[in-house]
């Protein structure tokens, strides 16, 4: 199947895109067809075949923990269902047995979710050692410079929500080896639109929610722990179904022996069955795929925005870009040209004092170039 034929096929799966030029892929993506069917096929079982269910469910959420673990390099064992990146984290930074005088390092302009759940440890003599990012860029030798031998934790964004920088993981993950410390990455602006192998760049914990560049349901999302993590982090909330046998109802506090320690409950069915279908339209497309028209894209609208006057706030050479783009123009105010694209059908955001512009491999040239013909129309 020809690149052509394959967007077309996404596009014609995707009813929100009939609205309007979608580029606001880092707030949150449209849901395909496919997708709502999944979920909404979950409901159908339970209300139709209800003493199958289970079984069928759990077929389910097996084949999203695999298709999960072959997306981000990880196993289905190392798996496990979370609500949303925030919920994930934080089991995370509650899990660990902290102690004082630890410390952990995490970016000072980090995301709210990746920032927040590890603030709250100060309460536990735990130091937070914020680390800037100049330039937008989040480098591996001012975390080093952070670090000592009692760093429990680096927490990072794999790319930066501000900025669109993507992070060398690989060397912070050899650095955090090093130093036998955990590497947490939050992979939700990344995951669905760039490859990230965890095993091979040393991630411990990733954490993705669904429903921005993997264009999945909301309130699902899932971890990946590596076997370090998983010895180093014991569920924070515990439930009936975070141990072995749970209908023996034997009232014991076995952990299970792989990341399902970490649900705690009945899960998010409908999610789950989404997400699953999202992550099987994923494998057929392929990551390497999309990676490349992702970043393709975001370079043709930086080269657009510079031809039309239109200056980007932050730009990467190719291995450290990510699907964002933020733009400004000179004497336009960022509400402004918002406004502007809004009136025109453009769907868009405002991050860091700009036009944040993050197209998906559904988007096309043509809708690429129109955003940035609207916005160079746009006059003080």
């Amino acid at each position: 199947m020809t690149d052509e034929q394959q967007i077309s096929d996404a596009r014609d799966d995707i009813p929100f895109l009939k609205n309007g030029i979608y580029v606001d892929n880092a707030s949150v993506s449209p849901m395909s067809t496919r997708v709502q069917a999944a979920s909404d096929r979950f409901n159908t079982v339970t209300s139709t075949q209800l003493r199958e269910s289970k079984a069928i469910a759990t077929g389910v959420y097996d084949k999203g923990r695999a298709l999960a673990a072959k997306l981000v390099g990880s196993s289905a064992r190392n798996i496990a269902y979370v609500q949303n990146t925030s919920h994930g984290l934080s089991l995370v930074a509650l899990g660990i047995d902290w102690r004082q005088g630890d410390n952990l390092v995490v970016c000072a302009e980090e995301f709210p979710s990746n920032y927040l759940c590890w603030v709250q440890l100060a309460s536990k003599g735990v130091e937070i050692r914020r680390v800037p990012a100049p330039d937008g860029k989040l480098e591996t030798d001012l975390i080093r410079q952070a670090m000592d031998g009692r760093t429990r934790v680096v927490a990072v964004s794999h790319v930066q929500f501000y900025s669109g920088f993507r992070i060398d993981v690989a060397a912070l993950g050899e650095l955090c080896s090093v130093n036998g410390t955990l590497l947490v990455v939050d992979g939700t602006q990344s995951i669905g639109a760039l490859g990230l192998d965890v095993a091979a760049t040393g991630v411990d914990v990733l954490v993705v929610s669904a429903h921005k560049w993997l264009m999945g349901p909301r309130g699902i999302g899932f971890a990946s722990f590596s076997g370090r993590a998983l010895d180093q982090v014991t569920p924070a909330i515990v439930g009936w179904m975070s141990v072995n046998d749970p209908f023996a109802f034997n009232r014991t506090l076995d952990y299970l022996p792989d990341a399902r320690r970490f649900e705690s409950g009945t899960p998010n069915g409908t999610g789950i069955f989404g997400l699953t279908e999202r992550l099987a339209q994923i494998d057929e497309l392929g990551i390497a795929w999309i990676e490349t028209r992702v970043l393709d894209l975001n370079e043709l609208v930086c080269e657009l925005a510079l031809r039309h006057g239109i200056q980007p706030v932050y730009q990467f050479e190719r291995r450290s870009r990510s699907g964002i783009a933020l733009l400004r123009k000179p004497g336009i105010a960022a509400p402004d040209m918002n406004s502007l694209l809004g009136a025109s059908g453009v769907f868009a955001s405002i991050r860091n004092g700009a036009v944040r512009i993050a197209p998906h491999y559904y988007n096309t040239v043509d809708e690429v170039e129109q955003v940035m013909s609207i916005m160079a129309s746009a006059r003080a």
